[in-house]
């Protein structure tokens, strides 16, 4: 009873590898902020990040990506941009729509 099976041994390697993965991901990520934080200053690192969780509204998502409010809207009804709604204002945040921002800026 106090021998693993060659499966159970298995499991518990690739939980372990998981988990090593995970930290090593944590760690990379801590070392990439701390590099931008050195490149940039800290004061430019905090406001990107917060640039990256900034809400737009309809109107500002339009101008951005060069189409009408309304196809905005329609985007937004068939989920192909995710919303918020505040009452009746509808935000989208910049992060969600950077893709398509990055692939309409890089044909310019």
């Amino acid at each position: 009873m106090g021998q693993k099976s060659e499966s159970t041994k298995d499991i518990e390697r690739l939980i372990l590898k998981s988990e090593i993965k995970e930290e090593l991901k944590d760690e990379l990520l801590d070392m990439i902020h701390d590099k931008v934080k050195e490149l940039v200053g800290p004061a430019v690192a905090v406001s990107l990040g917060q640039v990256l969780e900034f809400p737009l509204t309809i109107k500002q998502t339009a101008q951005l990506m060069g189409r009408t409010e309304e196809s905005i809207y329609k985007m937004c009804q068939r989920d192909k941009i995710p919303f918020t709604k505040n009452g009746k204002k509808v935000y989208i945040n910049i992060k969600d729509i950077s893709k398509q921002l990055l692939s309409i800026h890089a044909s310019d």
